[in-house]
């Protein structure tokens, strides 16, 4: 058998380990190990500024790298628009690649090489405004972030369709491309995440306390009626279990920082910044009630790793929250907070319902695993490439 050339776009096995890094990382780790036969290019870019420490890549990176039809190829770039669509296809030829991955929301526009994308969502798409100008803003500033817009719109609109294959992380997601690009529907697949091990229900029946949610500030994110659905809890209950946000990176005019200061819950919360994944963990395996209530989610890995943990999830009614937490987590519409605020309640009172939705949880989340995700995937490689 002809030993094909896979190149995988691994920039995200540099940054933090969370999201799209994660999923970069576990599949440039797992589908060269399922297919031996084949030799992977891996490229990355270390000049990049927003990547994690040198010292934590590269162990990541390391690991990679022990098996021996790995090779890895640097490529230094300070911005992501030129490393994707004018190195990237000088190393493509010079590399004599026969397929690229690009698992980011990404598309290489200038190359005939045979390509998939991993599309997460459409998020970005959704929410394009290109030609809005802010009085704010410099003439210069104003005219770079046009210039990515106008990007966003090329990969969408253009890039999706030269892709051979898109790939994404949901049902919803799936039929969400399908609506907004009709063509792609044949040439398109889904297949879930997996969750590391170490997201499992604590070794000691130790009581769990407080409720526990992230710090992502975005719209999308909702973050403030999950704050003012905690603030509606009765008073011993917010006493009993106090509010933990945990990555936060907002500063004083975030939404988050603004919505605190009108409750007035200033001393009543814990907030914290980037925490590890052992932090992350042990958060959830601790937290009595976990609320994830975003507006929109492509996949939504908080989720399944809060179930996984034994930690049931309040969620609001977003198509893929309902489609990952089926009958295992309790919902409501993003908007009403007094209703997430009810469900909170009820999983923090009724010891019958919290139990059930812990089980529930645990038999649905045991089902998504990295093996799985890279089995789909490394199917789809050979399929192309035949």
């Amino acid at each position: 058998m002809k030993k094909n050339k896979i190149a995988i776009d691994a920039r995200f096995v540099l940054r933090k380990q969370r999201g799209m890094p994660l999923y970069t990382f576990m599949l440039c780790k797992l589908i060269p190990k399922m297919l031996p036969q084949h030799q992977f290019v891996l490229f990355i870019n270390k000049g990049f500024e927003h990547n994690d420490s040198a010292e934590k890549y590269q162990a990541r990176l390391d690991e990679i790298c022990k098996l021996d039809n790995v090779k890895i190829i640097n490529a230094d770039a300070e911005d992501e628009i030129s490393w994707e669509q004018l190195i990237l296809p000088k190393l493509l030829k010079i590399h004599k690649v026969d397929l690229l991955h690009m698992p980011g929301n990404r598309v290489c526009l200038f190359t005939r090489v045979k390509q998939i994308t991993t599309t997460h969502d459409l998020m970005e798409w959704h929410s394009l405004r290109i030609f809005r100008y802010y009085k704010k803003r410099s003439f210069k500033e104003n005219f770079y972030f046009f210039r990515q817009k106008a990007y966003l719109w090329a990969v969408y609109r253009l890039g999706l369709s030269f892709a051979d294959h898109v790939l994404t992380i949901s049902q919803y997601s799936k039929h969400d491309i399908s609506q907004n690009f009709p063509k792609l529907k044949n040439k398109s697949s889904y297949v879930y995440h997996g969750i590391p091990g170490g997201f499992k229900p604590p070794p000691n029946n130790k009581p769990k306390q407080g409720v526990l949610m992230l710090g992502g500030d975005s719209h999308q994110k909702n973050s403030e009626n999950m704050l003012k659905a905690w603030a509606q809890l009765p008073k011993d209950l917010k006493k009993a279990h106090p509010l933990t946000i945990l990555g936060f990176v907002g500063g004083e005019d975030s939404i988050i920082s603004k919505t605190i200061r009108a409750l007035g819950i200033e001393n009543d919360i814990v907030i914290k910044g980037w925490v590890t994944e052992d932090e992350l963990i042990q958060a959830m395996q601790t937290s009595k009630v976990f609320i994830f209530a975003s507006r929109e989610e492509g996949f939504g890995f908080p989720l399944v790793q809060s179930m996984a943990s034994g930690t049931p999830v309040v969620t609001s009614e977003a198509d893929v929250l309902i489609e990952i937490g089926q009958d295992a987590v309790c919902s409501a519409k993003a908007e009403d907070f007094l209703a997430l605020s009810s469900a909170v309640r009820n999983l923090l009172t009724d010891e019958q319902l919290y139990n059930e939705k812990v089980q529930k949880g645990l038999t649905i989340s045991s089902k998504f695993t990295w093996e799985h995700t890279a089995e789909h995937i490394a199917s789809t490689y050979l399929t192309l490439l035949k």
